[in-house]
């Protein structure tokens, strides 16, 4: 009996490779404040991972627009090339804070529209019509 090969698809977002060679290392920004956040950023910097995610349901202002603008402005001067994967988890998944599905949306084109994040995570349980909606709108 042959035995069948997985052919897995490989992934990259700057100069890293996801899906091939040795695992990459991601650190998360989970600051609540500017202040916090840039101590996250900084730390990052020092350890040199493949790649940062901002845990963005951690920061305090992230339904404000023009402050989730500046600080996805901010984290993209501040990382340089590095990677940034930004995410937004409900209470529900283990996260910080609640959030409709309609400010879940804006959220994700927010982000997308920014043109900062590199990745954006989508919860497949939000459903497969926002799930299709954000994937044809980050492709575009």
């Amino acid at each position: 009996m042959r035995r069948k090969e997985t052919i897995m698809k490989t992934v990259k977002v700057k100069e890293v490779e996801i899906g091939r060679g040795i695992p990459k290392i991601c650190i998360p920004i989970t600051g609540t404040t500017r202040e916090e956040i840039l101590l996250d950023v900084e730390e990052i910097l020092t350890q040199k991972p493949d790649l940062a995610e901002w845990r963005a349901d951690w920061y305090e202002d992230v339904f404000d627009r023009e402050k989730l603008k500046d600080m996805l402005a901010f984290l993209r001067r501040e990382l340089g090339e590095m990677p940034l994967l930004v995410t937004f988890r409900t209470k529900e998944e283990g996260g910080e804070q609640e959030i409709s599905q309609e400010a879940y949306r804006d959220f994700l084109q927010q982000v997308i529209a920014s043109g900062q994040a590199d990745l954006v995570d989508v919860e497949l349980f939000r459903g497969e019509e926002l799930l299709s909606e954000i994937c044809r709108e980050a492709h575009e």
